[in-house]
């Protein structure tokens, strides 16, 4: 981490999996926030992911209820998604929620999805994470880059991301599959980036690769288009934090 920690890395044979031994250094790494100053990619990444979790509910999902995002971060995708007509909740242990307040996840709720973007490579135990997340859904959207065949050690992919020292664990679509099939879950992926585990039916992995266009996804949306909840959302806060004097306060 900021090269003051030497990693080790271990490689399952079987799948492909390479995790860091015994990363003691985690929590600095989350001491000043989750939310790491290298990831200047975090805005664009939002708004894609929104677009492609939109698309992937409408396509496969149209009746989709109450949502959480796991793993919600500044709350930036929640908002998006909100405005896109999805009631989606947002959850994050490490990180304060700015852009979706007063639209946090309950506990004991359970979801018709649950979104987990960025996460994986963040957990040293995914298998009893992503378990715990078909406690609260049946249909799972996450997105974790998948190490490519060549250039993957540390110094040639970036996606060890060895400054920050958060992410410690990595996946092949070998890794995945078999995480699947351990769990009794069905799996589908574009290959490279998102992926979605489900307990039932699920998009193929042709329309996985598909709406990576910004076209499709696009032409998909207008004509599956929700309504939004940005401003029956603004009504609902301004009651739930109205003040006697008719001023509104929304705690934080």
């Amino acid at each position: 981490m900021r090269s003051r920690y030497r990693a080790t890395y271990v490689r399952c044979s079987d799948c492909g999996y390479v995790r860091a031994d015994q990363p003691h250094w985690l929590e600095e790494a989350y001491a000043d926030s989750a939310l790491d100053v290298l990831d200047t990619g975090i805005a664009a990444r939002n708004i894609e992911l929104s677009e492609r979790t939109a698309a992937i509910l409408a396509w496969n999902r149209p009746r989709a209820g109450i949502c959480v995002d796991h793993g919600g971060g500044s709350g930036l995708l929640v908002r998006l998604l909100r405005d896109r007509g999805y009631d989606f909740r947002w959850r994050d242990p490490y990180c304060t929620n700015q852009f979706a307040r007063g639209f946090e996840a309950t506990a004991g709720t359970h979801y018709d999805v649950l979104t987990a973007f960025e996460v994986m490579e963040h957990l040293t135990d995914p298998l009893s994470s992503v378990r715990s997340w078909f406690q609260e859904a049946d249909f799972i959207i996450i997105s974790t880059e998948l190490m490519p065949a060549r250039d993957n050690l540390p110094g040639q992919w970036h996606y060890y991301m060895p400054d920050s020292g958060q992410h410690v664990g990595f996946f092949t679509l070998a890794t995945l599959r078999t995480l699947a099939a351990q769990l009794g879950l069905n799996l589908t992926s574009d290959g490279r980036w998102l992926h979605v585990l489900s307990k039932g039916s699920l998009p193929s992995p042709h329309f996985m690769r598909l709406i990576r266009k910004r076209k499709w996804r696009r032409l998909l949306l207008r004509h599956n288009r929700r309504r939004t909840l940005a401003w029956s959302d603004q009504r609902l806060l301004a009651t739930r934090y109205a003040m006697p004097d008719g001023r509104q306060t929304l705690e934080t």
